[in-house]
């Protein structure tokens, strides 16, 4: 019975996806891009759309978000990280 609920249940999300703009995959395969700036309009515009309409990615573009911004906090002068990756980070916050 658990196999069955599970398999109507995805049957349900592809319903609701349906009229989502992009694919779930492809959105996230963006974010990364997305949060740093880099993507292009087209693109970017799609993954916001996406964000709209999907009940799956918001709470996982969230949690990506607040990384993000923990990473852009950390000042460690004795980090491994190395100079340009770090100024590229603190740059975006």
């Amino acid at each position: 019975m658990m196999l069955v609920a599970a398999l109507a249940d995805g049957h349900e999300r592809r319903m609701m996806l349906k009229e989502v703009p992009m694919r779930c995959w492809d959105a996230r395969k963006h974010v990364s891009d997305y949060l740093d700036g880099v993507l292009e309009q087209a693109k970017a515009s799609m993954v916001e759309s996406h964000l709209e309409v999907c009940p799956t990615c918001p709470p996982l573009y969230a949690a990506l978000v607040d990384a993000h911004h923990g990473l852009a906090e950390h000042r460690d002068p004795n980090s491994v990280i190395p100079p340009e990756v770090r100024e590229r980070i603190l740059s975006l916050a």
